[in-house]
């Protein structure tokens, strides 16, 4: 712990941090929301095709749970709905609370340090810190950059590499990229087995896992 620390702020001294505000990379106030496009394709054993699944979440801020000591933690409403003309139906609550340093995403009984601050390229923390998986360096990548994400523009982005672990029998990527003034706007998620036999390992052929694409569809703050 003490050492994750001492490289958080060695960090923070010896490099030049983003002039924005990162904290703006995760607003949270009651009544914002973000509405989102999920799509899982998922591949198994046996079968040609994959499966793919679409939906859309709404992930809205519903109210405080706690605050104090410049640490305020915020419960999540999350809903889902099958597409655009069905009716939103409560999936489940979570929160997120943030600290002068960071922000700690609690969903499904697991904790996961998802943001460091200020952001800096150099930075780097352990996401499962306040859960019991295995140690997983998160980097920032892109710090500032901007970014065309289907008709919408973001002008300042910055993406966190979660997991980034492939080899010739399987691959695990995660990355996720936040927005100024906006939040998350995409989510990728990759687990993929690759076929082992000896006619076909190495050829990088699917043989089972899933990609999950998460892109936000639209933003803003409910009456």
């Amino acid at each position: 712990m003490l050492g994750i620390l001492l490289t958080f702020f060695q960090s923070c001294e010896n490099s030049k941090t983003e002039p924005l505000d990162t904290y703006a990379y995760y607003p949270l106030e009651i009544g914002r929301y973000q509405i989102y496009e999920v799509q899982e394709t998922v591949y198994s054993s046996g079968q040609k095709d994959p499966v793919v699944t679409t939906w859309q979440e709404k992930d809205e801020v519903d109210r405080i749970a706690s605050s104090g000591d410049n640490v305020t933690t915020y419960v999540v409403t999350r809903y889902k709905r099958n597409s655009a003309d069905s009716y939103w139906l409560k999936f489940k609550e979570y929160t997120v609370t943030k600290s002068p340093d960071k922000i700690l995403t609690s969903i499904d009984n697991q904790t996961v340090f998802s943001l460091a601050f200020p952001a800096d390229s150099k930075v780097k923390w352990n996401g499962n810190l306040y859960n019991d998986g295995d140690a997983r360096n998160y980097t920032y990548q892109n710090i500032g950059k901007p970014l065309q994400l289907g008709d919408l523009r973001y002008n300042h982005t910055l993406t966190v590499l979660e997991r980034k672990d492939t080899s010739i029998i399987d691959r695990y990527v995660g990355i996720k990229t936040y927005a100024l003034a906006t939040g998350l706007i995409l989510d990728e998620q990759t687990a993929f087995q690759y076929c082992q036999d000896d006619d076909c390992i190495g050829m990088d052929i699917i043989e089972s896992g899933t990609y999950r694409v998460k892109k936000i569809l639209e933003t803003g703050i409910a009456e």
